[in-house]
């Protein structure tokens, strides 16, 4: 036995070996759909305990992962290490650290019945944000622009044992959603301005709205000044939803070199 399992094991072997047996708590992707499979990474800058029993296989995949900015710890596993069978159950990959906190908040109101435990994810990429609701109950619907991330955001859901919802839709083209149907509204790292309204009105009486924004400060990614029209001025996303009583509201929140304002807000009944 090893001395010490990592909490978290990237294991690349082929869906074959590691249903055979794997460390506990492992996620499986293999080596030849790990670039496709980026979004099931947890965030840049972490630690990946990586796991083969092929050397080679093992060393292209630290290469790939150091690529991308990862820091890439060898797994030290010995045969009695690999004692779970089945396919991958456990995720490297997170929500946003905005949603996990604003469940926290509308849990207790979900728990009564009421807003409806529907929820809508606008610009969803690849889907982490919707699957997380999914697998905190919610009947998840799942726009974006992109029919590539609708399919990530499906196959991810797959793999999570839950159902999306999934509409292609540009609200950049065609700022329509249903009125009054969602309990919950997630609005991360997208901002269309004459779409808020919409975005608002989608809300059920006591639901709520989630949003995260580039503050207009954030340097981005080598864009230098900022721009204010291309990030959300300090106050705007309450006066945006003013109809809503605000419970989170921050501007200029750092994470990740980036800064971003921050809205968690309940749609007065």
């Amino acid at each position: 036995m090893s001395s010490a399992v990592p909490g978290s094991v990237l294991d690349v072997r082929a869906e074959a070996p590691f249903a055979a047996g794997h460390a506990a708590g492992a996620v499986n992707i293999p080596l030849e759909q790990l670039a496709q499979r980026v979004y099931e990474l947890p965030p840049k800058g972490s630690v990946i305990h990586l796991y083969s029993d092929d050397p080679d296989r093992r060393r292209e995949a630290a290469a790939a992962l150091r690529l991308r900015g990862y820091l890439v710890r060898e797994a030290s596993l010995v045969p009695a290490d690999l004692r779970e069978s089945g396919p991958s159950q456990a995720r490297l990959w997170q929500p946003s650290p905005l949603l996990v906190e604003a469940l926290e908040h509308i849990r207790p109101h979900a728990e009564t019945g009421a807003p409806p435990l529907r929820a809508l994810d606008v610009a969803c990429g690849c889907g982490r944000n919707a699957v997380y609701l999914a697998l905190h109950g919610w009947q998840v619907d799942a726009i974006d622009v992109l029919p590539d991330a609708l399919a990530q955001a499906r196959d991810l859901a797959r793999r999570c044992g839950v159902c999306l919802h999934t509409v292609r839709q540009d609200l950049k083209r065609a700022a329509e959603l249903p009125v009054g149907r969602y309990g919950v509204v997630t609005v991360l790292r997208f901002l269309h301005r004459p779409a808020l309204p919409a975005i608002g009105q989608s809300v059920a009486p006591g639901g709520f709205i989630v949003y995260e924004a580039f503050h207009w400060r954030d340097p981005g990614r080598g864009r230098m000044p900022p721009r204010p029209g291309q990030g959300l001025r300090d106050g705007e996303l309450a006066a945006a939803f003013a109809a809503f009583e605000p419970l989170i509201a921050r501007d200029g929140v750092a994470r990740q070199g980036r800064l971003f304002s921050q809205l968690l807000a309940r749609r007065i009944p």
